[in-house]
């Protein structure tokens, strides 16, 4: 009679239910650092915002775009963009900064700010041109709302300097048009201007033909993903306009 043979190794159904465990496990462990991420990567974004925020603004800590140019003549607040934190404009209304009268471009008033993703190695942490890529899978900037044309952009020129968000979009100063009030004025308009990220999936959706408030029931379903923050004034429902 031949001895009993030890068995050895899995079946096949325990290597299925094994593989499960694991799999489970895996799926688990993935959603829970990928959930950590995200937060953390919005987190860093509405930091972010803040801090380009007080660039603009001033704050305790140092001094602001606006509050050092504004008094100046001919300084267009409307027409402010946010590499003008970085670099100062060829114009005679940001001359360089006068201690005397306290007026004038002392910056840059954002230090080592996160550089844009781009393709395009050239212009990797500037403002993008329309036709260039965040990375290859990527649709263009032009695709993704950043340029209302293939030339025309209201946030930036191509190749000046530009602060981007966790995901590698600029972040964009929005200032609501005309006909985004029914009575439109200067100080509405200047009112209303907020920096905007494009959020995780990288399309910027916050509409500038429109206040871009929460809507009613307390949503933000017109920004999609985006990341708001206001210049002048806390985010406030969409019907509250002045």
């Amino acid at each position: 009679m031949r001895p009993n043979l030890r068995r050895c190794g899995f079946t096949l159904l325990e290597l299925v239910v094994v593989v499960a465990v694991l799999a489970l496990v895996a799926a688990l462990v993935i959603g829970k650092y990928t959930g950590v991420k995200e937060n953390a990567e919005e987190t860093v974004a509405k930091a972010t915002l803040q801090a380009v925020r007080e660039a603009f603004n001033g704050s305790a800590s140092g001094p602001g775009y606006v509050s050092d140019i504004k008094r100046l003549p001919g300084f267009p607040l409307t027409g402010m963009r946010v590499a003008d934190l970085l670099v100062k404009r060829d114009s005679p209304a940001d001359r360089e900064y006068d201690p005397v009268t306290q007026r004038g471009w002392r910056g840059p008033y954002l230090e080592n700010p996160a550089p844009v993703q781009n393709t395009n190695p050239a212009r990797n942490g500037t403002f993008p041109a329309a036709n260039e890529r965040r990375f290859a899978p990527d649709t263009t900037f032009l695709e993704r709302h950043f340029y209302t044309s293939a030339s025309t952009s209201p946030y930036g020129v191509a190749g000046e300097p530009a602060a981007a968000d966790p995901w590698g979009n600029p972040l964009v100063l929005q200032v609501p048009g005309d006909d985004a009030f029914t009575t439109p004025t200067v100080a509405k308009r200047v009112l209303y201007l907020r920096l905007v990220s494009a959020g995780p999936d990288g399309i910027l959706e916050t509409p500038l033909d429109r206040t871009a408030g929460m809507a009613a029931d307390g949503t933000t379903a017109a920004r999609g993903d985006d990341l708001v923050i206001f210049l002048n004034r806390t985010d406030v429902y969409e019907d509250e306009q002045p």
